[in-house]
This record gives C-alpha cells, structure tokens and sequence, in this order.
C-alpha cells in the first residue's frame, strides 16, 4: 500500500539512478578514442578518471546539504540529472583533455549528490522497509552501466583514430592495448608507440549523443515530480488540490464538534 502511494517517487529516484549508472560506465570503454579526440597520451587522458572520481566524492559530501527539505532535495536532483544530460552532450565538443576533466569533473560532483540524495529519499519514505526498494535502486545502477557500453561499443574505433606516417604501426597495436587495459591484468603501455597529432577521425561523438537522448527522460521525470508535489513555482495556482479521504475526515470532525456544542448551548441561551 506504501508503495503504491509512493509509485511516483519511487519510479523517480530509481530512474535517477540509471542516470549514474549510465555515466559511471562510459569511460572506461571510450578511453582510446577520448584520448584521439583530445589528442593527449595515454597518461594524461588517466587524469579524466581522477577528476570524476574525486569529484564524485565530494558530490556525495554535498548532497547531504539538500536533505532539508524536499523541495531542495528534488531540485538538487533535477540539475544533477540535468547536468548528466549536458556533460554528455558536450563531451564530442571537448578537444582539450584539461577541459574534459573539468566536465568530467561536473558530472562527477552530479553523481554524487544523485548517490546521497537518492539512497536518503527512499529511506525517508520506506523506513523499515527500505531494504528491498534500496536494492531495486542499485539494480538499476547496474542496469545503466551494463547500457552505457553497449552503447558505446558500435562506435569504438577498430584501428587508430589519430592519421599520422606512423598510422600503420600503431593499429596494429590497437587490439594489444585494448587487453592490456584489463583492470586485472594490466600491462606496460609505455612501449606502444600511439601518434598524438594527426586527423582525428572517430565516431565516438554518436555514442554520447545517443546516451544525452537516453538520460533525457530523467530530468524530465523530476520536473513532474516537482510539479506533482506544487514545489514549481512558476505553475503555482491560486486553486488548492482537492483533499484526500483521510484529510477530508480530519477537517470535517473538528466543525462536527462544534456544530454539536452550539447544538448544545442553544437551548440554554433559550431558556435565559
């Protein structure tokens, strides 16, 4: 019954957390072509996962500070799955590995408050019983990164993506670096000779742009959410929301008991 009351809500922030799901996943995959794109080493295009990682951190920190209220939690909410959205549009338009960490960077600060924010909510509502709706949250993160790869997959590049005189060379390497990025069998990357300036020709940029129309839908459903609860203030009537049964029972008992007692008191002031 709780949760059917709470339907909405609940759909809302299991969906915000495909969102971080969707944007903890990509990059591992999308490194190589990221690092054509910005046309930086292997070594520095590592420093990506550092500033949304740390960032990340600091998100989940701050997201402690929108537990007030509702309303501040639900629009913390809304920029963050916003701001995914956002990051992941702009992620083709970044050619300079300093400025895709510092979007990386964003989208970690909105992962964290998404992680805070989220896991606080459904206990908010659930109490006792949160267990089960907490483990149906982290399901959809894994749903998410288990989407964002596959996703991406079509779009990675099979031979170098950088064009130089050492193009040949280098894709061959390709498919060696690939395994060597294995997080449990990581190999010595230093001696692949990889070109740093050349034409840069990858499709990568359809993957983020594809996943920006998936997570769309988020942010949209916390706008409605928002709505649904009068917290928007620009849609904000003069006309208040009609009232359930229970509260409609509460605001009737209070005049029944005051209609009695001048019931009561009429027939003294008669007799007066």
């Amino acid at each position: 019954a709780r949760f059917r009351r709470n339907l909405q809500p609940t759909l809302t922030y299991w969906s915000v957390f495909f969102s971080f799901g969707l944007c903890i996943a990509f990059l591992g995959p999308t490194l190589l072509d990221l690092r054509c794109q910005t046309q930086s080493s292997l070594s520095q295009i590592t420093w990506v996962f550092f500033s949304q990682q740390f960032c990340l951190l600091l998100g989940s920190c701050l997201g402690g500070v929108f537990k007030r209220t509702l309303a501040q939690s639900l629009f913390a909410l809304f920029a963050s799955s916003l701001a995914i959205s956002l990051v992941f549009a702009i992620i083709p338009l970044c050619h300079n590995v300093v400025v895709l960490a510092v979007v990386m960077a964003v989208a970690g600060l909105a992962m964290g408050c998404i992680d805070t924010i989220s896991n606080m909510q459904l206990v908010k509502i659930y109490q006792k019983d949160s267990a089960v709706f907490l483990q149906a949250l982290h399901f959809f993160v894994g749903f998410g990164a288990l989407l964002s790869p596959l996703i991406a997959d079509p779009f990675l590049s099979d031979t170098n993506c950088i064009l130089s005189n050492s193009t040949a060379n280098a894709s061959s390497n390709l498919p060696h670096i690939r395994k060597s990025l294995v997080p449990h069998h990581p190999g010595n990357l230093s001696h692949y000779d990889l070109p740093m300036k050349g034409m840069v020709v990858t499709r990568v940029s359809y993957a983020f742009w594809i996943m920006a129309l998936i997570n769309l839908p988020v942010p949209i459903a916390v706008f409605f959410l928002l709505y649904k609860e009068r917290m928007v203030p620009c849609f904000n009537g003069s006309s208040h929301p009609l009232l359930s049964a229970d509260e409609l029972a509460m605001e009737t008992r209070p005049t029944e008991k005051e209609d009695l007692s001048t019931t009561v008191q009429r027939p003294h002031t008669a007799g007066g």
